[in-house]
């Protein structure tokens, strides 16, 4: 958690219903480092007032009158950037919707309380407090990043074309050299047999950078443990299978991992790897071996790959947060792993990377349109 600043995070709230207004105002106004500036009831309503208050965190409805959530946060992102939390429903709409938000620039969501009112709103106080601080650190011009899609990470080289069933054409790239950041020319020391991805806020559009680099005929079979409320992984795993050569869905409890497959660990459940005969599989449950507020951790997911895998895991982390992340790289690093963070600056929450660049268990640290080719290069140990 973030430490209570001098000075209140001021913060509007935008949202149709009056009695999340008021939940919304109550939550976050309880907490000595949040000052709610005011509250809007549609997006409209809410850009006049982000124009007055100049807030430096909103929360914004998805689905309200006027104009709807989506309509404020292009406008938002094109005239005014401030980091945005959206409050989504966990539906098929909702769950779409917020993916469409995070790509037009949200930083992060939290789930809108669906089931018993006490649990419901103890965790949606807790999750949006928690992001509220974290979106006060982000900086605006990283916001709704268009120079780090896709298209502009990969305009160095043509593409060439690999049909997918039910997906299309999708341009894919060979991996490119090294030449600007990072420590050029130092590869793993060992055949890497896995990669490991952990992120966090920000997480959603840097996987849509990082993930479309990697090639169809990839080696190694990819994990990937994103901070998300339970219901939205499952969609995130659709929407990058769409943007991928490589197949990409959610993680399935005692399934064989396989080469060129994108396994992403579902919310609200930790993601293990364990080798059983041979073979890596994946475990998927409530447990964990260490204490952690984070389901899926990114720490339980590399302690497991450090017993199951060790020195062939290639482990990876990009935007978000605290420090998730670097007690299982310290294993994996005490085992000859290899470890890849993003740089600052490009990340939307420069956090869970820092905490392993400062604590010297970094190997490459790259700005987030090269950790794509950055990640073949080392399976490829020709780096």
């Amino acid at each position: 958690m973030s430490l209570t600043p001098k000075t209140p995070i001021g913060v509007l709230i935008v949202d149709d219903s009056p009695f999340m207004r008021l939940t919304l105002q109550k939550i976050l106004n309880q907490d000595p480092g949040i000052k709610v500036l005011d509250t809007a009831r549609d997006g409209r309503e809410g850009i006049l007032k982000l124009q007055a208050l100049r807030p430096q965190v909103v929360t914004m409805d998805v689905e309200m009158p006027v104009m709807n959530g989506l309509q404020a946060l292009e406008e938002i992102m094109r005239w005014q950037p401030t980091p945005v939390i959206i409050l989504s429903a966990v539906t098929t709409e909702g769950t779409e919707a917020t993916l469409k938000a995070l790509d037009l620039g949200a930083c992060d969501v939290v789930a809108k309380p669906s089931g018993s009112p006490g649990a419901d709103l103890q965790a949606l106080s807790r999750d949006l407090v928690e992001k509220v601080k974290a979106a006060a650190g982000v900086n605006p011009a990283r916001l709704g990043r268009k120079d780090l899609s896709l298209s502009a990470n990969l305009q160095a080289t043509p593409p060439r074309v690999v049909p997918l069933t039910g997906v299309g054409s999708v341009p894919v790239r060979p991996a490119l050299p090294l030449t600007s950041s990072g420590k050029t020319g130092f590869a793993p020391k060992h055949a890497v047999e896995i990669v490991a991805i952990g992120t966090s806020t920000g997480g959603p559009s840097a996987l849509q950078a990082v993930l479309p680099n990697l090639p169809a005929d990839f080696t190694v079979p990819v994990l990937v443990a994103q901070h998300m409320p339970p219901g939205f992984t499952g969609p995130l795993a659709q929407r990058l299978n769409g943007l991928c050569p490589l197949n990409v869905r959610e993680g399935i409890h005692g399934e064989v991992l396989k080469a060129g497959t994108v396994y992403v660990a579902p919310a609200g459940k930790q993601m293990q790897v364990q080798r059983k005969s041979g073979q890596l599989t994946l475990h998927i449950g409530e447990e964990a071996p260490i204490p952690t507020l984070y389901h899926p951790s990114v720490d339980v997911m590399f302690l497991s790959l450090a017993k199951a895998v060790g020195r062939g895991t290639l482990g990876v982390v990009m935007t978000g947060m605290g420090s998730d992340g670097t007690k299982g790289m310290k294993e994996l690093k005490a085992l000859e792993g290899f470890a890849i963070a993003e740089s600052e600056e490009t990340c939307v929450v420069y956090g869970m990377p820092r905490s392993i660049v400062d604590a010297g268990l970094a190997d490459r640290v790259v700005p987030l349109r090269e950790i794509g080719r950055t990640i073949v290069e080392c399976v490829m140990r020709r780096g």
